[in-house]
């Protein structure tokens, strides 16, 4: 896949970043035994002419997967997955699967403990989970370098993903992962329920307005007629704050998408006029859009509890909580974002995808990498190749579940829950984002059919990042950025939602001096000339 490349005055910036920690560095010896399997061609495969999957000319062999989940799966469901997967599996590539999945809560401390234990594991996913990300396994020096393997078995990765987003996942022109393809380019979502628009007769200012002024204009009136403000569209308290897109000035022609840099704290982004790194809530239009939500709070236009919610946006809406919500989503997500509130929704697009851009963070957030301790290199290579080819059938396995008892498909080629099952009595469920190509997974009930082909040509027609491929290394500044990072941590909530009761300036000023204090500065520096090598390097 060739990307057009954008031009270095696009705004880049960060998208949210977890701190690096985590259980670290290698088991003695067990990097080398693992650059040994890397060397060395299985026994049991040989490649194919085209480069694709191979063959046995012996004894199946067995690999083990870990993937993270969005809950707990029980092992009676998940069995008959597996039995499927290794049907597959088996016949393509005389492979036997493992398959072992956690759920989010346990990943970040389960995995690790993997690694460092030395046990079983050939292929694994890099997560949002801050122990798992890639920059934080990267910096633990606990990925291995899987360049030749993709070269001579991942044929449909190289041809998803192309030179371009594999930069993303590559260091010093190694490749370390391979980032999960769907759709990389974003819109930014302002979600009012149309019913108390009505009744506060702003329904059609709401749908013709291309300004925040005209919007809070309307939110007074829906606040006055039924006392409810936008909710948090996060845990974090963020309620105008969608990375990684930003609300900047009063026009939604203003907005912009950001890079994240390959960083993830949410605290770091380079200026879109001089492309320098610089902490992004010392930024002015940051700091104007955060000003702006504690204008609102204080207006009483902002859910009174958003800095204390433990609920997500769709679900505080759902519960009658609020009028509405800012929200980031894919292109393609918008009917499922409003279905996910449980009402009829007026939406708006601030930010919309033709701001947006790829960014090193599309392909970092999710993906899979293959441990140092990996025992099969090769082959869990060709198994997420497999997981990469378009009609294979994992996608909609790992995905949805078994075919005629977790899901069918509808009239409209969609995926869709069988007669009498439900959310809430299905035996197997995942998601349809965290198992390779998206793009080869039946969409979901409630998306526009042609939903893949559109994300596919919005893909097509995105701008790339100058900065792709570039990710922080924190390493040696461990102590700085937890230090910074448990500063963000104390403000954040309040300074997102809104919420101080201080004045605004006074609040901000101190979120900025104990940021300064911890070394912020340090890291501002570090990053710019770790961005600047790189820029020297790669242009």
């Amino acid at each position: 896949m060739k990307l057009k490349k954008a031009g270095l005055a696009i705004l880049t910036g960060s998208i949210l970043m977890s701190t690096l920690y985590g259980c670290g560095g290698n088991p003695e010896g067990v990097a080398d035994n693992a650059q040994n399997n890397n060397q060395d061609a299985s026994q049991n495969t040989a490649q194919s002419q085209d480069g694709n999957s191979t063959q046995s000319t012996g004894e199946a062999t067995d690999i083990t997967v870990v993937l993270r989940t969005l809950g707990t799966v029980e092992e009676s469901a998940s069995e008959a997955v597996e039995e499927a997967v290794n049907e597959i599996t088996k016949r393509e590539l005389n492979i036997n699967v493992d398959l072992i999945w956690v759920d989010s809560a346990k990943y970040e401390t389960q995995v690790p403990m993997m690694i460092t234990g030395n046990e079983n594991m050939d292929l694994m996913m890099y997560t949002p989970n801050p122990s798992t990300t890639y920059n934080t396994l990267m910096a633990q020096n606990q990925l291995m370098d899987i360049t030749s393997l993709i070269d001579s078995y991942g044929d449909q990765i190289k041809s998803t993903l192309g030179d371009d987003l594999l930069q993303a996942t590559s260091r010093d022109g190694k490749i370390y992962g391979v980032g999960n393809y769907g759709p990389l380019t974003f819109k930014e979502l302002l979600m009012v329920r149309r019913d108390l628009a009505s009744e506060a007769g702003v329904e059609e200012q709401i749908e013709n307005a291309t300004t925040w002024t005209e919007i809070e204009d309307a939110l007074k009136k829906i606040e006055a007629s039924s006392g409810l403000g936008l909710v948090n569209g996060d845990v974090n308290g963020g309620v105008l704050t969608a990375n990684p897109a930003l609300s900047a000035g009063d026009k939604f022609s203003d907005g912009y998408v950001y890079d994240n840099l390959g960083d993830s704290s949410n605290m770091f982004m380079a200026n879109k006029e001089t492309g320098k790194v610089e902490c992004m809530y010392f930024d002015d239009d940051v700091k104007a859009l955060l000003k702006r939500t504690y204008d609102w709070y204080h207006e009483g236009l902002i859910y009174k509890d958003a800095a204390m919610s433990q609920d997500f946006g769709a679900t505080l809406l759902k519960n009658g909580v609020g009028c509405g919500l800012v929200t980031t989503t894919e292109v393609g997500g918008e009917q499922t974002s409003v279905a996910a509130t449980g009402y009829d929704m007026i939406v708006l697009n601030p930010v919309d995808e033709s701001a947006s851009m790829i960014t090193t963070g599309n392909l970092t957030k999710f993906g899979f990498c293959v441990p140092v301790t990996s025992l099969e290199p090769e082959a869990a290579i060709q198994f997420l190749n497999l997981l990469y080819t378009k009609d294979s059938g994992l996608g909609d396995l790992l995905s949805w579940g078994i075919e005629g008892r977790d899901y069918v498909i509808n009239e409209d080629g969609l995926a869709d829950y069988p007669e009498g099952v439900t959310a809430e009595n299905v035996q197997y469920h995942i998601a349809d984002f965290l198992y390779g190509n998206r793009l080869n997974v039946t969409p979901w009930a409630g998306n526009d059919p042609d939903v893949r082909q559109k994300q596919q040509e919005a893909n097509e027609a995105a701008e790339v990042s100058p900065y792709l491929g570039f990710n922080i290394d924190n390493t040696g500044m461990e102590t700085t950025l937890t230090a910074c990072s448990n500063v963000f941590e104390k403000y954040k909530k309040t300074v997102l939602s809104g919420s101080s009761s201080k004045d605004f300036e006074t609040y901000y000023n101190e979120f900025l001096d104990e940021l300064t204090a911890a070394g912020v500065d340090e890291l501002v520096s570090a990053y710019q000339e770790q961005l600047d090598a790189w820029l020297a390097e790669n242009k």
